[in-house]
């Protein structure tokens, strides 16, 4: 196999508690032919001088922006990062995660079986969840995916820290014309386009200790209990909001590749791109009827309906254009 450069990267905020272990796991990784490139977006702990540390130990560890220490927020940094950098293939990292050993090897052996000299390419791997200490599988559902791009339009299943994205992928992204502030994630982004002009691939294998901690692993505990449910059928400014964050993502989108698109995708994009400033009642009901979106279960398709039509004014001041 041919020795293929990959750019690992990191963009770090306040991850004292973990990045060692991170880094580390990088470090041990079978396939060597790779460079960290971490990027602080405003650290104020001890981060900053533990990246010195390792970027001064190793020559294949970049402290990418040492001297301009500037808070961008996690996606406009990470994407900072992707746009600078120069490689074969591109991983993203998180600072307090822990990579098993074959990685990047695994995931740069499915890239290659793909067409990924003529495409737009994400390989995307399953991963496991576990507690801080990282001893403790957390119990979590089954991981689902999905690979249409009217699917990933209303729901990502792409988890950031498990990609690898080719450069076709990566020069498909227009990184003078994104306005950040409306993309939900960088790996959504990443997906949404692989799902459209190219391939989004998934590995079943997991190749990754996901750390959950904090409100996380809460979070997961209580998950599909009475209470949990009782207070998602009566509370609904979660689900509003992300509501909310998806239109504005899909706005951004019609934004930068409206003009590229056609037949009913161009249609999904352009017409709820259109809700931040053509929304009513009965618009937006029919817009659902028409064009329905394409969540992973019916309930979840009703109840997206639902949100934009009974809270279609949250929309009208989102301040965007179509």
């Amino acid at each position: 196999m041919k020795d293929f450069k990959v750019a690992i990267l990191m963009s770090t905020y306040n991850g004292e508690l973990y990045i060692r272990q991170q880094i580390d796991s990088i470090i041990h990784q079978s396939y060597s032919n790779w460079i960290l490139y971490i990027r602080d977006d405003g650290s104020n702990d001890q981060t900053v001088k533990i990246i010195e540390e390792y970027s001064k130990k190793y020559d294949n560890i970049v402290f990418f922006n040492k001297d301009n220490i500037e808070n961008y927020g996690v996606v406009h940094s990470f994407l900072e990062l992707l746009q600078k950098v120069n490689a074969d293939f591109y991983m993203f990292a998180d600072q307090d995660d822990y990579w098993k050993e074959n990685k990047v090897l695994d995931t740069l052996h499915l890239m290659l079986s793909e067409p990924y000299d003529n495409l737009p390419i994400c390989v995307h791997t399953n991963l496991t969840a576990v507690d801080k200490t990282l001893k403790n599988e957390v119990v979590t559902e089954p991981k689902r995916v999905w690979s249409s791009f009217q699917k990933v339009l209303f729901s990502n299943c792409v988890t950031g820290c498990t990609v690898m994205i080719n450069n076709g992928l990566k020069n498909k992204i227009k990184f003078d014309n994104i306005r950040y502030q409306n993309v939900v994630m960088h790996d959504w982004w990443v997906a949404l386009i692989a799902s459209q002009f190219g391939k989004l691939v998934y590995l079943k294998k997991s190749t990754m200790l996901y750390r959950q901690h904090g409100d996380n692993v809460d979070g997961s505990q209580k998950k599909n209990t009475i209470g949990w449910l009782f207070h998602r059928l009566t509370h609904y400014d979660y689900d509003r909001l992300q509501m909310r964050k998806n239109i504005t993502m899909i706005n951004e989108f019609s934004h930068n590749y409206i003009e590229e698109l056609s037949g009913k995708d161009k249609e999904y994009v352009k017409r709820y791109s259109q809700l931040v400033n053509k929304s009513s009642f009965l618009h937006n009901l029919l817009l659902g009827i028409q064009c329905p979106p394409q969540e992973r279960t019916i309930g979840g398709c009703l109840f997206f309906v639902y949100l934009i039509t009974f809270f279609y004014k949250d929309l009208l001041y989102l301040g965007l254009k179509p």
